[in-house]
């Protein structure tokens, strides 16, 4: 069993401060991911609403964070298309489902965790982006359309045996589904940008993963989906080496460099179709 328990100040830098009733919607969220897709999701087992601890079953001592097989160049595409399909059901699912709907209506998490310290905390180094911002922003926290984990990546997923645990709801919330696979997808951008010589792989994993996600997905317009997700990308890209949580790997100063750069180059060139951003990527590495 694993025992989780919230903090009001966050363990990073700069102050970053959220509601500790954040494992509420972790415990609530766990729920529905396990009732979902029970194989890739741990069980819950209790709440205290006092303390603000949960309880859930752990995942084998000796399975790893998909992050770190990811880092050491062991690219799973079994793991993958679990990860990715997990993900697409959910918000399938779930967007036709008004009790989720209404469960998980408050927002405040999501934006003092991804929003505020994310998109706004870079449009304060670089007000140029103010306005493109706002418009992220708006259809992000405005769209109420299925049950976005908020923290979808690989080191959030357990890997084990080539089975999966997706953990970490606690940023979960009812509004728009392209947060999810723009954060998501962000990771291997950025592993690719670390990794050079695992770059194509890496880019070709999350090619692959896309075209499950948008082959599966029915809950919207898909080309309407592509381009929130887009626009969300390329601001998250920034965020994580300029905002406040920037990936602990992109040390080197050329990669900041390289990111920041494919980050507004879709912005500034106003793509919205994901097989550019990818080509873009693989060009700019190659």
């Amino acid at each position: 069993m694993i025992i989780k328990q919230a903090l009001a100040q966050l363990k990073v830098k700069e102050t970053w401060l959220c509601d500790p009733n954040r494992m509420k919607v972790e415990y609530d969220s766990n729920a529905i991911y396990h009732q979902l897709m029970p194989e890739n999701a741990p069980q819950v087992y209790f709440y205290d609403d006092e303390n603000y601890i949960y309880g859930r079953e752990a995942a084998p001592e000796d399975c790893t964070m998909w992050k770190a097989d990811l880092l050491g160049g062991l690219l799973d595409f079994e793991v993958a298309r679990k990860s990715i399909e997990s993900l697409v059901t959910v918000h399938n699912v779930c967007s036709r489902d008004s009790k989720v709907a209404k469960d998980f209506d408050s927002k405040e998490v999501f934006y003092n965790l991804r929003i505020s310290p994310y998109i706004e905390f870079i449009v304060g180094k670089y007000p140029q982006l103010d306005q493109f911002a706002k418009e992220v922003i708006s259809d992000m926290m405005d769209n109420k359309i299925s049950l976005v984990h908020g923290d979808f990546s690989p080191k959030n997923i357990m890997n084990g045996n080539r089975k999966i645990w997706i953990l970490d709801f606690e940023v979960a919330h009812y509004g728009h589904p392209a947060f999810d696979v723009a954060f998501f997808s962000n990771h291997f951008i950025l592993k690719a940008v670390k990794n050079k010589k695992y770059a194509p792989s890496y880019l070709n994993m999350l090619g692959y993963m896309l075209e499950i996600y948008f082959d599966k997905m029915d809950y919207m317009d898909k080309k309407q989906l592509e381009n929130s997700y887009v626009r969300t990308l390329s601001l998250l890209m920034i965020a994580r080496v300029d905002g406040k949580s920037p990936a602990e790997y992109i040390t080197d100063d050329s990669d900041k460099d390289l990111i920041r750069k494919l980050g507004f180059t879709i912005i500034n060139e106003k793509i919205v179709d994901y097989k550019k951003v990818i080509k873009l990527v693989l060009d700019n590495l190659s």
